[in-house]
């Protein structure tokens, strides 16, 4: 069974100092359509910190994520929603080993 991280790329910041940030949302085990669904309910409710007087939210599905673009007084802010199935994880918990 496949495990899928729901990743979330923001933009933080302002100005010159404005610039993008990755976190993994959760993890999700299953079907790809299970995840790409949990990925778009999460995307739709999302409310970003900037900016804080939005004027337009344009909700885009890309590939295997979405791109979700608000329109501030002066500046755009992107958010990207991507899933991607999860190969390798160096913190992950180790299985237990069966003893004979």
């Amino acid at each position: 069974m496949a495990t899928w991280g729901l990743i979330i790329e923001v933009t933080v910041g302002t100005g010159e100092r404005k610039h993008s940030e990755a976190y993994v949302l959760t993890h999700v085990e299953g079907p790809r359509e299970e995840a790409l669904a949990e990925l778009e309910r999460r995307a739709r409710r999302y409310t970003p910190e900037h900016p804080r007087s939005p004027k337009r939210r344009r909700l885009f599905r890309h590939g295997d994520g979405f791109l979700l673009v608000i329109d501030g007084a002066w500046q755009s802010y992107s958010t990207r929603f991507t899933l991607a199935e999860l190969l390798e994880d160096s913190a992950a918990p180790v299985a237990p080993t069966a003893t004979r």
